[in-house]
């Protein structure tokens, strides 16, 4: 029990000792910690993502309707036509592939006016029921029917050569042929005039289409005859004026 009384002792006249140190004794104070940079580089930074300049590249070329009305032939070529119907002439044609200005359409809308595909300067007309078409119809004119007209007129004469022994002689009839086409439905007024008889009378034809008819008539030659060479005309009055002519001989031995 004695040595641990001792102990004791001894430990608390330590402490006390140490607790009375003379105040001139330096204290040595807690150093304060300085943070260094340190040779450790920093996180990067961020770039911002570079947005590539644009380039040269024409933007794309915008697919539109064309404003201009046009026709195109829908699975084989097609008559263009002197007026809307198949009663007129064909003038022209609109082929596969090809296309064509609509400049104008009838009045019930079944045919197209274009311009011819062979001819710029002129207009035809093809039929909608064979055609497909483009662009702004809604401006396209309404055209009148154009008025038919004689494209050709003919005339002959036979015999082209009367001979005779005597020229009191009674000789048969000259016959004289004409004939008339036209490029559409019209009605034709005509006559025949011969340089020695005069003018014949008035004749009306009506044409429900195109085309060609003849005529023909007898003309009596009067005696005496007078060798010499004559014409003979079919003269056209309407719906246009044009004539054609011919001639016959006449000879006596």
């Amino acid at each position: 029990m004695r040595p641990q009384i001792s102990l004791m002792l001894i430990t608390i006249i330590l402490t006390t000792s140490a607790c009375n140190l003379p105040s001139n004794v330096p204290v040595t104070e807690t150093p304060t910690v300085i943070v260094l940079p340190s040779n450790t580089s920093p996180p990067p930074t961020d770039l911002p993502t570079q947005i590539p300049l644009p380039t040269d590249t024409p933007p794309p070329t915008l697919t539109s309707t064309p404003s201009v009305p046009t026709a195109f032939a829908k699975d084989v070529g097609v008559n263009c036509r002197f007026g809307p119907s198949v009663a007129w002439l064909a003038v022209s044609s609109l082929g596969v592939g090809q296309s064509s200005q609509i400049v104008g359409k009838n009045s019930d809308g079944s045919w197209w006016y274009i311009v011819d595909p062979f001819n710029s300067s002129g207009k035809c007309w093809v039929a909608t029921s064979v055609t497909t078409t483009g662009g702004n119809l809604a401006s396209v004119p309404v055209v009148e029917t154009p008025q038919a007209s004689v494209i050709k007129g003919t005339v002959f004469v036979d015999p082209r050569t009367i001979s005779t022994d005597d020229c009191d002689d009674d000789i048969k009839p000259l016959k004289i042929t004409g004939t008339i086409e036209t490029n559409g439905p019209t009605t034709v007024k005509w006559y025949f005039k011969t340089q020695q008889g005069g003018d014949m009378s008035n004749q009306t034809t009506k044409f429900d289409a195109f085309g060609v008819k003849e005529f023909s008539v007898e003309y009596p030659l009067s005696s005496p005859l007078t060798p010499g060479t004559y014409w003979v005309r079919l003269v056209i009055i309407d719906p246009n004026s044009t004539q054609a002519e011919a001639t016959y001989k006449i000879e006596c031995k």
